[in-house]
C-alpha cells in the first residue's frame, strides 16, 4: 500500500518534467515535497495511531496537491482538471485541521466550516470553466506574471477562503491557549504549523486582491508551498518524540525496578510530562479527568488521576510498569513485617515458655539438694523444657538443611510431623541455598497448615528439579477449603516463583510451588 500511495509521487514528476512545459528544478523539487511530505507523514500517523482518521486525511491532502499538477501537462483535458483541482487539497487540509487529532467531525461548528471549505473549491471551480472560455497554460508553477484584474467569481472565492482561513486559525490558537499542558504539549506542532499554512494562504489571498507586485505574490507563493513541506515533518517530530515517550517507559521499569523512589508521583509526572498527575490510593473521587488503574495480579493497588488528553496506551504502559514496581514494594514490607512478627513470637515464646522452665528448673535444684522428689520434678521440668525448644526450633532455620541438605532436613520434618507425612522424593544433588531455604520454609508452613486446619490424615510431599526449575508439591486428604496463604505467596514470589492453591472443600488441599533454581 505505501508503494501505491508514494506511487502517485512518480506520476506527479512525469506531469511536471514531461508535460510540455518548461518547469524549473526548484519548482519540481518543492512540489514534489508537498505531496510527499503529507503522505509519507501520513502513512505513519495512520500506523501509529489507527484509532485516528487524521493519517488518512494528511494523505488525501497529498493525494489532492498530485491531482491539481495534471495542470503542468500541456492538454485541454488535463488543463480542466488541473483549474478543477487546484484549490481542492485546501478543502482537505482544513477538514483536517479542524478535526484534529480524531480527524471525526464531532460538532455543527466543525460540519459548517468543512462544508463550505469543499463548496468552495471544486464546485466553484467547476463552474468557473463553463462560464470562461479555455486557455491552457501552466497554472501549477509559481511565475512572476503581470495578472489581469481578478475575476468577480476569484474575489468571492479568495475573500471567503480569507474569513475561513481567519476563523480557523482564532479557534485553532484559542483551543491551544484552552488546553491543559499535556495537550499543549501535543498539539503545539499541529497547531502552530496549521497556523502557519492559513496564515500564509490568507495573506496571498489578500495579495492577490490588493493587486500587489507580481513579485511579491510570486515570493508569498513559494513561501505558502515551503510551510507545506514543513507542516507534516513537524508532525512527524511529534510522532517520534511520542515514539521517545515510550521508549522511557523502558528507563522507568529499569528505575523502579531498584525500589520505589522516596516520591513516585514526580517521577510518574515526569514521565507522562503531566505535572498534575495524582496517586490515589483509596476509592477515586468523580472526576471529569483521565484514571488509569495500578492492578497486578487482579489486584487493585491503586490510580493514576491524569489529564485525559495523555495518550491511553502511553499511561497504561507507565501504569503497568508503576504497579509492578508497587507490588513488589509492598509484598517486600510484607517479607519484612512477617519475618519481624516471627522474631517476635520467638522471643514470646523463649520468654513465656523454655525460659520460664528453665528458671523453674534453677529453682528447684537449690531447693533439691536435700530431696529426691525435687530431683524428678526438676528432671522432668527439664525434659518439657527441651520438648518446647525442638518445638520451637520447626520455625527457625535448621542447621541440618545447612549441613546435610534439603533431604536429611525433610526427613526430620516429617518424623516430627503430628500427622503422618510420607516424603515422596526429593532431588538428588543439591540445590542452591535459597531454593532449599525456599523450599524448606514452604513445605513446613503447608505441614504446619494441614496439621492445624485440615484435620488430614496423611500428607504427601514431593520436591523436583527439571533443567532448574524447582517444583515443591504438599497436597493431604483433609477437609479442603484452605483460602490464600499469604506468607507461602509472598515467600515464593521473593525468588520469582508463583505460588498455586487448590484446596475444593472436603477434597483436601494442594500447594504447588515453582520457581527457578537461581544458580542453574
Amino acid at each position: 500500500m505505501r508503494i501505491l500511495w508514494l506511487g502517485t509521487g512518480f506520476l506527479a514528476l512525469g506531469a511536471l518534467v514531461w508535460g510540455g512545459y518548461e518547469v524549473s528544478v526548484p519548482a519540481v523539487v518543492l512540489n514534489l515535497a508537498v505531496g510527499l511530505s503529507f503522505i509519507g507523514a501520513g502513512l505513519e500517523a495512520a500506523d501509529r495511531r489507527p484509532d485516528s482518521r487524521s493519517g488518512q486525511l494528511m494523505i488525501a491532502v497529498g493525494l489532492a496537491w498530485f491531482v491539481r499538477l495534471a495542470g503542468a501537462v500541456e492538454n485541454d483535458a488535463a488543463f480542466a482538471i488541473g483549474v478543477a483541482t487546484k484549490t481542492f487539497y485546501l478543502a482537505v487540509l482544513g477538514h483536517l485541521l479542524v478535526t484534529f487529532p480524531t480527524g471525526r467531525i464531532t460538532s455543527r461548528w466543525q460540519l459548517v466550516v468543512v462544508s463550505v471549505a469543499y463548496l468552495l473549491t471544486v464546485p466553484v471551480n467547476v463552474g468557473y470553466l463553463l462560464v470562461t472560455p479555455l486557455e491552457p497554460q501552466n497554472i501549477v508553477v509559481i511565475r512572476e506574471v503581470s495578472a489581469p484584474d481578478v475575476p468577480a467569481v476569484a474575489v468571492v472565492v479568495m475573500t471567503s477562503g480569507i474569513v475561513l482561513f481567519g476563523a480557523l486559525l482564532a479557534r485553532m490558537i484559542t483551543r491551544w491557549l484552552r488546553s491543559g499542558s499535556v495537550a499543549r504539549r501535543d498539539l503545539g506542532p499541529v497547531v502552530w504549523g496549521g497556523a502557519a499554512i492559513g496564515l500564509t494562504v490568507v495573506v496571498t489571498y489578500l495579495a492577490a486582491l490588493l493587486g500587489l507586485p507580481p513579485g511579491v505574490q510570486a515570493a508569498l507563493q513559494w513561501s505558502t508551498e515551503v510551510v507545506l513541506v514543513g507542516w507534516p515533518l513537524a508532525l512527524l517530530y511529534g510522532l517520534l518524540r511520542a515514539r521517545l515517550d515510550r521508549s522511557a517507559v523502558g528507563e522507568l521499569a529499569v528505575s523502579l525496578g531498584a525500589g520505589l523512589p522516596d516520591d513516585l508521583r514526580s517521577v510518574l509526572a515526569r514521565t507522562l510530562h503531566d505535572p498534575s498527575l495524582e496517586i490515589v490510593y483509596g476509592e477515586v473521587p468523580p472526576a471529569s479527568r483521565g484514571v488509569t488503574y495500578l492492578e497486578a495480579g487482579g489486584t487493585r493497588l491503586a490510580a493514576l488521576v491524569h489529564d485525559p488528553a495523555l495518550d491511553p496506551a502511553f499511561v497504561r504502559a507507565v501504569a503497568a510498569s508503576a504497579a509492578l514496581a508497587v507490588q513488589n514494594e509492598l509484598r517486600l514490607r510484607r517479607i519484612v513485617a512477617a519475618a519481624d512478627e516471627a522474631r517476635r513470637q520467638v522471643e514470646r515464646d523463649l520468654h513465656d515458655g523454655a525460659q520460664q522452665r528453665l528458671v523453674s528448673v534453677l529453682l528447684t535444684l537449690k531447693l533439691a539438694e536435700s530431696s529426691p522428689e525435687l530431683l524428678a520434678a526438676a528432671r522432668d521440668e527439664l525434659a518439657k523444657a527441651l520438648d518446647e525448644l525442638r518445638e520451637l526450633a520447626r520455625g527457625i532455620y535448621p542447621v541440618l538443611l545447612t549441613d546435610a541438605g534439603l533431604g536429611p532436613a525433610l526427613i526430620s520434618l516429617v518424623e516430627r510431623s503430628a500427622v503422618p507425612a510420607v516424603l515422596v522424593g526429593v532431588p538428588e544433588e543439591r540445590l542452591s541455598p535459597v531454593a532449599e531455604r525456599t523450599c524448606y520454609f514452604v513445605i513446613a508452613e503447608a505441614l504446619t497448615n494441614a496439621i492445624r486446619h485440615s484435620q488430614a490424615r496423611e500428607v504427601r510431599i514431593e520436591v523436583t528439579c527439571v533443567d532448574g526449575l524447582v517444583t515443591v508439591d504438599v497436597s493431604d486428604n483433609g477437609s479442603g477449603g484452605a483460602s490464600r496463604l499469604r506468607g507461602l505467596d509472598d515467600r515464593v514470589a521473593a525468588v520469582g516463583g508463583r505460588l498455586t492453591v487448590h484446596s475444593p472443600v472436603g477434597e483436601g488441599t494442594r500447594v504447588r510451588a515453582e520457581f527457578s533454581d537461581p544458580r542453574r
